[in-house]
């Protein structure tokens, strides 16, 4: 087994959270983690459309992320932008 591969107390995978914390910090700051043709895809929003197979995604990234906020992706997700999230949705 693969670390990438390995379950992670969210649920996902520990390569779909890393590719959701790296769209959260894009959409959130404008930076990227690393280029993301690392992944396989031409950008991270790309990268997460494809493992959560939903049609009515938006293709672009501050779409996705606040779509993926709303949807509750990253409510099982403990990141150090958790409490930046917080404050911004109260």
């Amino acid at each position: 087994m693969k670390l990438a591969d390995t379950t992670m107390e969210s649920g996902f995978s520990f390569q779909q959270e890393l590719l959701l914390q790296a769209l959260e910090r894009q959409a959130i700051t404008g930076r990227l983690m690393t280029n993301p043709r690392v992944t396989g895809f031409t950008s991270f929003a790309k990268a997460v459309l494809n493992f959560i197979n939903d049609k009515k995604a938006p293709k672009t990234c501050k779409n996705l992320y606040r779509y993926l906020l709303d949807k509750g992706y990253y409510d099982k997700i403990e990141t150090r932008l958790n409490t930046y999230r917080k404050e911004k949705n109260e």
